[in-house]
């Protein structure tokens, strides 16, 4: 697989060489564009000498400058890159390897998916940067906020499993941002850590005093960060396997949801009961109301729709909290006619709630897919895909109502679609990216649509954006005709953020780079040379956070 592309970079250096020397000179940001797309591509190829010695040209040139240069000049610099060529072999061992992770992927990306996700709200660019950088190598995955509020937006849409606030901050005070987090953070038992320079004993006693579970001298010691992170991670890991209560609504979790459908099955299997029905119930339009009331009000939704099916359901009716605004219902020795009065009662009585906001009083709808299981042999991810099914159809018809599953639901689709859109003037990421997305034909268990660009005014003049639809850009950094950065304003500027996710690719390392698209709204950035398996397992667990 990878000799394809190595031969496809052979013949792009000998083409750009051939058409250069035809020309009386060369502008300097041409060499620029050039040498940064080889030292991207280069290495995401398997050719990191070929990468790294591109890297050392982009530190000669300047990306904005107007000089010309003759091929007395610029000669030497390609000769280099083209003398790499012939003294790289791929091993059969390599090419094998590679194919085996080729083959593997969606065994790799399953793997990935349960790694720990740390927010890192900070300003200081040259310090989040290699904070990002230490911890991706030891493990983690790391999503950066450089002001206090983009934090909180951050903090409530992507739950993450441990944040490192910095004290000082441009907007707002850290520790301003830890007295409004802790409360939920305490509640999903997320660790909080405060870092700054400024280590003084009052700044401690403030820290702790509302909650910090650690404050963190900077410059942190590298030897002893990782082991003291994983360390947190693991007490937290070990406090959510003993709990099966969701602390925010009172509601059951996964942990007990599991136990209960193993204890349905073996009532079914010993011929105790003849049926149950399982149902997955899902809070319509969920996330405008956090948009729109702020998170508080939302958690005060779900506290309220799970309090009213306590009121309604039978005493041996559960509840659990599947997953953000998702419910998992089991109803023992009820049929699937059943099952839907017990939720049509539920419905109504939540109907009849209303919410108090600071705009007025709030009403919220819900949909639900129902599963009747009388089959003591059915895996019970059977059954919770079933009535997933069964609740994509019910909003897929226009929510505010249940449904029943049946065989004919097989052929939909059970999550929504999402556009991955490639903006990239590289053609050999362009066609890496669509050959394994294409191959791979998910994100985070939803079906994709694939779009490619060369280059950002392409992308921006086309028509590819749609209301109601969800999108992953990966973005390039540096293209011709217009930069990436601007690029991302534009898109910002003109369809916001509520539907869009923007990644950055880039082989720049500089920090102003990466404070800049942050700071226009870019919601990750991952550094060229990169891994397309990589790459993949990083949008499944964006996507998990941001729209599942």
């Amino acid at each position: 697989m990878m000799k394809k592309y190595q031969k496809m970079m052979y013949d792009r250096l000998q083409k750009t060489i051939t058409d250069w020397k035809k020309r009386e000179y060369v502008y300097e940001y041409e060499l620029f564009r050039f040498f940064h797309s080889i030292k991207g591509t280069a290495g995401t190829i398997e050719m990191r000498a070929l990468s790294q010695e591109a890297g050392k040209v982009l530190l000669l040139v300047n990306e904005k400058s107007e000089d010309k240069w003759k091929e007395d000049e610029w000669g030497s610099f390609v000769q280099r890159l083209e003398g790499l060529f012939p003294e790289f072999q791929v091993e059969e061992r390599s090419s094998n390897a590679a194919t085996q992770v080729e083959s593997n992927s969606d065994t790799l990306i399953s793997s990935q998916e349960e790694i720990p996700f740390i927010l890192l709200i900070d300003d200081d660019v040259e310090f989040v940067t290699f904070l990002k950088d230490f911890l991706e190598e030891n493990g983690f995955q790391v999503v950066i906020a450089l002001t206090g509020e983009k934090g909180l937006e951050l903090f409530y849409s992507m739950k993450p499993s441990m944040i490192i606030i910095d004290y000082v901050l441009p907007d707002i005070e850290g520790i301003s941002v830890l007295a409004r987090i802790i409360e939920k953070a305490r509640q999903d038992f997320t660790p909080v850590m405060m870092v700054s320079a400024y280590t003084s004993n009052e700044n401690r006693r403030r820290a702790y005093e509302l909650g910090a579970h650690d404050f963190i001298g900077k410059p942190i010691e590298k030897d002893i960060f990782i082991p003291f992170i994983n360390n947190r991670m693991l007490s937290r890991e070990h406090i959510l396997t003993q709990i099966v209560q969701d602390e925010l609504t009172g509601a059951f979790n996964r942990k007990f949801l599991a136990s209960e459908l193993a204890t349905q099955m073996q009532l079914l299997k010993r011929g105790i009961s003849s049926v149950y029905s399982f149902s997955l119930v899902d809070l319509d339009h969920f996330k405008k109301v956090n948009d729109t009331h702020g998170h508080q009000v939302g958690d005060e939704v779900l506290k309220v729709f799970v309090d009213t099916f306590v009121k309604i359901k039978d005493l041996e009716d559960t509840i659990s909290r599947y997953g953000g605004e998702e419910f998992a219902v089991v109803l023992p020795n009820k049929t699937a006619e059943q099952a839907m009065e017990t939720i049509s009662r539920w419905r109504d009585e939540f109907s009849q709630v209303e919410i108090q906001t600071e705009t007025g009083h709030l009403s919220v709808k819900f949909s639900a897919g129902i599963k009747e299981v009388n089959d003591s042999n059915l895996h019970r991810k059977v059954i919770i895909e079933q009535a997933d099914k069964a609740l994509y159809y019910a909003k897929d018809t226009g929510r505010n109502q249940s449904s029943v599953y049946e065989e004919t639901l097989e052929k939909l689709k059970t999550k929504d679609e999402v556009t991955l859109i490639i903006v990239d003037d590289d053609r050999m990421v362009r066609e890496m990216l669509i050959h394994h997305f294409t191959k791979r034909q998910a994100i985070s268990s939803r079906p994709i649509k694939i779009k490619a660009y060369p280059d950002g005014l392409a992308f921006l003049e086309d028509s590819w954006y749609e209301v109601n639809q969800q999108y992953v850009i990966l973005l390039d950094g540096v293209m011709p005709k217009m930069d990436g950065i601007e690029v991302l304003q534009k898109i910002r500027e003109t369809y916001g953020n509520d539907n869009i996710i923007v990644s950055m690719l880039t082989a720049r390392k500089g920090e102003l780079e990466v404070a800049r698209a942050l700071n226009i709204g870019a919601d990750d950035y991952m550094l060229k040379p990169f891994n397309v398996q990589e790459i993949a397992a990083r949008l499944d667990r964006l996507i998990e956070r941001v729209y599942n």
